[in-house]
């Protein structure tokens, strides 16, 4: 059965932020999902640890009513950033980047499988993938790394990749798109963007 999980604790004020960090045990997680939605800024890194590591940053009028929440069911641990007080927020501030700035941070272990959803949110990732799946409409995708496999799409965001191992499907309807050449083609990349441009760099 699914568990949950609401780390509000650890909490410390820095220059008027909430900074919340927590460390979990990764036995038996497989993949992490983020919804991101109302963060400004996301991270990810890998490196070869048996834990997750979770650091979110709030900031804003509202920043004490709003955490990310974590939930972990079976082998997938998922993030998102909730209204979590009674405190009831006027109509005219319902989105949660009107009332408050999220950042969040994930150090994880290696080879994970990530999925990534988010509305007005950049992404940074640096290590090494499994599966990444990627939804931005506003952000901008910056990776420098390696992944077996990996879709990511944007509305009105850049895509840019740095990694060794690339076979790559890419398109992009009203930006540029700049391929290296690849001799190493054994990861796959599915690139996607709107107007964003993409950019794919052999390192």
């Amino acid at each position: 059965m699914a568990f949950f999980l609401l780390f509000i604790f650890n909490l410390t004020a820095i220059e008027s932020q909430n900074v919340i960090e927590n460390t979990i045990q990764a036995d038996g997680i497989t993949s992490v999902s983020i919804n991101g939605n109302d963060i400004f800024n996301i991270s990810v890194s890998t490196s070869e640890t048996d834990q997750i590591k979770i650091t979110s940053t709030l900031d804003g009028e509202y920043q004490n009513d709003f955490q990310i929440v974590v939930k972990e069911g079976k082998s997938t641990l998922n993030l998102s950033l909730e209204h979590v007080s009674l405190e009831e927020i006027p109509d005219d501030k319902r989105n949660a980047h009107k009332v408050i700035a999220a950042t969040l941070h994930l150090e994880i272990p290696e080879s994970l499988k990530v999925n990534i959803l988010s509305d007005i949110g950049s992404v940074s990732l640096l290590g090494t993938f499994n599966t990444l799946n990627v939804e931005l409409l506003r952000g901008q995708f910056n990776i420098k790394g390696k992944v077996k496999t990996a879709t990511v799409n944007t509305l009105d965001g850049n895509i840019h990749v740095i990694t060794n191992s690339a076979t790559i499907e890419a398109n992009s309807n009203h930006g540029e798109i700049e391929l290296d050449e690849f001799f190493n083609t054994s990861s796959v990349w599915i690139l996607r963007s709107i107007h964003g441009d993409i950019r794919v760099v052999n390192s």
